[in-house]
């Protein structure tokens, strides 16, 4: 397993950009839609191949997020997700959000289970 990313619900996205990467010094990896919905943009550090940080932008958004509210969820990669929910689902007690599926043409696979404190954690597998 490998830590992935982590993201959040940000109020304005532009802001945000322009505080990791003229402020802390990221580097904007890419910035996509989600659909008419959202809005991503995917920061890394310097030299690092894959995005540390998700920043993503709700279009219905009208008002800031209160503290804690703009937590959105923590990923991982792994090598044979299936297997994994496999696991998951034998060992009993986790609330799965999703099953592992494939999100658009990106050729990911991921599914969500959230911690028992309600966190979304994401796993993903690329092919």
């Amino acid at each position: 397993m490998q830590y992935l990313h982590t993201c959040y619900r940000v109020y304005d996205l532009d802001r945000s950009i322009d505080f990791y990467v003229n402020k802390l010094g990221l580097e904007l990896v890419r910035k996509s839609p989600i659909g008419d919905e959202a809005v991503n943009a995917f920061l890394a550090v310097p030299g690092e191949p894959e995005p540390r940080l998700e920043l993503t932008l709700n279009y219905d958004r009208e008002r800031p997020y209160e503290l804690g509210e703009g937590y959105s969820h923590v990923a991982f990669a792994v090598e044979d997700l299936d297997a994994l929910a496999e696991r998951l689902e034998r060992a009993g007690g986790v609330d799965f959000e999703s099953k592992p599926h494939e999100m658009g043409s990106s050729g990911t696979r991921l599914f969500f289970v959230r911690d028992p404190d309600g966190y979304r954690i994401e796993f993903l597998e690329r092919r």
